[in-house]
């Protein structure tokens, strides 16, 4: 008796199926990667007050830092850059009886990387309580800032 030879089917790869999955990754990847370089930029704006709204908390108001820009901080009405913000902050050091309250507020233009240099001064310097405060409506109005200090 004569038995029949099985044919083995030898596996194959299907190339058009693979084709169309790696175009699909490849455009996934590269629509999200555009967004890389949009979100190391901060582009938000600080927020306001209404007149119908009132802050919620009150503070002891020691340190007020008004934030203009990278170069012109107002700390309680003297203007100082960044690194003279630093070297002011070092003076002001929170001891156990008198706690130095620090409340930032910046203008709505104001780019985040000068608050954040604001707040990295007052952590520099050791302040744990530091606090951020939007302007009301009518402060935030488009004044011109004061000139920075001549060096």
């Amino acid at each position: 008796m004569k038995l029949k030879r099985r044919i083995t089917k030898r596996g194959r790869i299907e190339i058009i199926p693979l084709i169309d999955t790696i175009l699909i990754l490849l455009i996934f990847y590269m629509s999200f990667s555009s967004f890389e370089a949009k979100e190391k930029r901060i582009d938000a704006k600080m927020p306001l007050i209404s007149k119908t709204m009132t802050p919620g908390t009150q503070f002891e108001l020691d340190l007020t830092l008004h934030v203009y820009n990278q170069s012109n901080i107002l700390v309680n009405g003297a203007s100082y850059d960044a690194e003279g913000l630093r070297e002011q902050m070092k003076l002001f050091t929170t001891t156990p009886d008198q706690p130095v309250t620090v409340i930032i507020e910046g203008e709505p233009d104001t780019n985040y990387q000068a608050i954040i240099s604001a707040l990295d001064a007052c952590a520099q310097a050791k302040l744990t309580k530091v606090a951020f405060r939007p302007l009301p409506e009518k402060a935030a109005a488009p004044a011109a800032a004061p000139a920075a200090p001549a060096p």
